[in-house]
């Protein structure tokens, strides 16, 4: 038996891809940093470990989101640039002992990504082809809108959809049908 889990404070937010549900846990670390590091639970082996993050993101003062993208884990980091906050987006491929790698930052001109009065953030979700959807102020301050961010551009559109901020959401999910009366049998 290996040794016992120390105790951690996770966070609600959780993604789960491929049989492992991951949270972020933060804190102070032994040295008095504030620390963020990612619990995962394996469902099939029914153990708990921690994935280890690049030192940038450990301690980073900025604010880290789990996110599934295309059965990936992705961590978005939204830090301050300048007058700005952009979102670093890392990803994480193949199972819990690889490392993460930074893709790219969502970085739109004369907007933020993040709040720090309000507490909001702007990413909404991603899309399959991996675009991004953002939540952004509209140019009149009346309200927000949900908008497009293409990484290999950096050009965002408008989708027409517009509302309060608290009013939107992104959700994935999978197809799938579980047979009740027989174990590991799940139908995709």
């Amino acid at each position: 038996m290996g040794e016992p889990f120390k105790s951690c404070n996770v966070m609600l937010d959780h993604v789960f891809v491929d049989g492992i549900i991951y949270w972020r846990n933060v804190g102070w670390d032994e040295e008095g940093l504030w620390s963020h590091n990612i619990i995962s639970f394996d469902l099939k082996r029914e153990k708990f470990d921690e994935v280890s993050l690049p030192e940038r993101l450990t301690h980073s003062q900025g604010f880290l989101v789990l996110a599934k993208v295309n059965e990936s884990l992705r961590l978005l980091e939204y830090y301050n640039e300048g007058e700005i906050w952009v979102c670093g987006v890392w990803t994480k491929k193949d199972g819990v002992n690889k490392h993460f790698t930074k893709i790219y930052t969502v970085k739109v001109e004369g907007k933020s990504m993040f709040n720090s009065v309000l507490g909001w953030k702007s990413v909404l979700g991603f899309r399959n082809n991996g675009e991004v959807l953002l939540v952004m102020e509209d140019d009149n301050d009346k309200g927000y809108a949900v908008e497009v961010y293409k990484p290999s551009s950096g050009h965002i559109n408008a989708v027409g959809i517009n509302g309060k901020y608290d009013g939107f959401s992104v959700r994935s999910y999978t197809e799938t049908l579980l047979l009740l009366h027989e174990s590991n049998s799940i139908i995709n």
